[in-house]
């Protein structure tokens, strides 16, 4: 885990944290992170959801959120109830509990004074990006989606070349007027670049595409060594940021 400590060492200067609890609807719990640039705000922000394993202080979203707080934009980033429950849980079906769990962050960044809730983000990674697709074609005040290791694409039985499955996991998105940011390895088994940019190619609004070496949690690269896997975190880390800064200008 050397790697690990040094990205964290890299990204975490001057970035405080605020940790605390959420309770949903259906009185579930939820942990959450929340991190806010210097002064008073309102800053534009970013709700970061999780993947279906991968927790909100694992590498590619700890890394994230500080550099988008570095950069002037707050970021609340939290874990699935069902994953800090015990003895730890599973998804619902069609991620309707998740959903719930991220629109229950979502209303929680909107009564936040240091929050602009028109210039309010959803995001999150591989399941994550799906509930967070959710979350924002269901919240037209929401400014747009940054969709982090999409699933896109699955080898069928008996295939050789992968099926587009975006609209099962994003469904009508390409109809999506907002902006969009998708980011992903270019190895990642879960969403094939061909079949990604050919949905890009459709899509009714802005885009911007961020893609790093590695595999789905942007690993397996083939320079070895803890170095290789920090820039690759950052290079995808400033595309993103860089992203939501430009479409996060004030009115």
């Amino acid at each position: 885990m050397k790697f690990l400590l040094g990205f964290l060492i890299l990204f975490s200067a001057n970035v405080a944290a605020e940790q605390t609890t959420l309770i949903t609807p259906r009185n579930a719990t939820i942990e959450l992170i929340a991190q806010f640039p210097d002064g008073t705000g309102p800053f534009a922000t970013v709700v970061l959801a999780p993947g279906q394993g991968y927790h909100m202080q694992l590498p590619s979203l700890e890394g994230l959120a500080n550099k988008l707080v570095a950069e002037g934009i707050a970021v609340y980033r939290f874990n699935w109830a069902y994953y800090t429950s015990t003895p730890r849980g599973n998804p619902s079906d069609g991620f309707a509990l998740e959903i719930e769990d991220m629109q229950t962050v979502v209303s929680a960044a909107k009564g936040d004074p240091r929050v602009d809730s028109k210039r309010l983000w959803a995001s999150g990674k591989s399941l994550g990006s799906s509930v967070a697709w959710h979350v924002l074609s269901q919240d037209p005040s929401l400014r747009g989606g940054a969709l982090l290791t999409p699933v896109c694409s699955q080898v069928m039985e008996g295939a050789t070349t992968p099926t587009p499955i975006h609209e099962y996991y994003y469904p009508g998105i390409l109809e999506e007027t907002r902006p969009l940011i998708f980011a992903l390895g270019d190895s990642d088994p879960l969403c094939d670049l061909p079949v990604l940019y050919s949905l890009l190619s459709k899509l009714s609004g802005p885009s911007r595409l961020a893609v790093a070496g590695g595999d789905h949690g942007f690993q397996e690269l083939p320079l070895a060594g803890d170095e290789a896997f920090e820039k690759n975190i950052i290079a995808i880390s400033n595309i993103v940021t860089l992203a939501i800064a430009q479409w996060s200008v004030p009115d």
